[in-house]
């Protein structure tokens, strides 16, 4: 079965990591769930603790969406308060982190200095500097749809270590396995071979 590192697909039985909300009753067989910047309020402490107990349930298998972006109103420092407090319950329930991350790498980078567990871009297609920057500070990245069309994009995917990426289909209108045989393609392998290396990842990923 190909697995979606982070989705927003509500379908029974799908294989992958729902992002869910925490107003959502549905309930899939995996799921993350975080503070996305955009969703940032002046109630966010409340939020955070209702996220903490979602948390603790054992499909829970990552926290986020969280991180920062530079196209939102909140402003960087409440930012990363918000982004350290999840960071704090991904540390005590020892599970990886989902960061969204929009022209502020620098500062994600910064303030996941010394973090222990996995640190995972979400649909990373930025460019080849800042991923070498990413994985030389111990970060996963996953990739989406933009792995489809964008050539530079797979040029890094082309080149990059295959224990330092994963997946996914966020919220495209795409299907994983379409996703999958693009990836093998661009690695030059067969799609079982792939699927091999990111199940390897997400075993490291999720700790199973």
């Amino acid at each position: 079965m190909i697995f979606d590192f982070h989705h927003h697909h509500k379908i029974p039985d799908y294989k992958g990591v729902y992002n869910k909300s925490i107003h959502e009753e549905f309930s899939p067989e995996f799921y993350s769930i975080g503070l996305h910047p955009q969703d940032i309020n002046e109630d966010w402490k409340s939020v955070i603790e209702k996220i903490h107990f979602a948390a603790k349930a054992s499909n829970c298998l990552s926290i986020g969406e969280c991180g920062l972006d530079a196209l939102v109103n909140t402003s960087i420092e409440e930012q990363i308060k918000v982004f350290k407090s999840q960071i704090v319950i991904a540390e005590e329930l020892q599970k990886p982190l989902t960061i969204h991350c929009v022209r502020r790498y620098n500062e994600v980078i910064t303030v996941c200095k010394g973090v222990s567990i996995p640190k995972i871009i979400h649909g990373f297609n930025k460019r080849e500097t800042i991923a070498t920057q990413l994985l030389q500070n111990g970060f996963h990245l996953s990739f989406g749809a933009s792995l489809l069309n964008n050539l530079s994009l797979q040029k890094i995917f082309q080149q990059i270590p295959k224990e330092t990426f994963v997946l996914e289909t966020d919220t495209a209108d795409i299907s994983i396995e379409t996703l999958y045989e693009k990836a093998a393609m661009i690695r030059g392998i067969s799609i079982m071979e792939l699927k091999n290396i990111v199940d390897y990842n997400l075993k490291t990923i999720f700790r199973w």
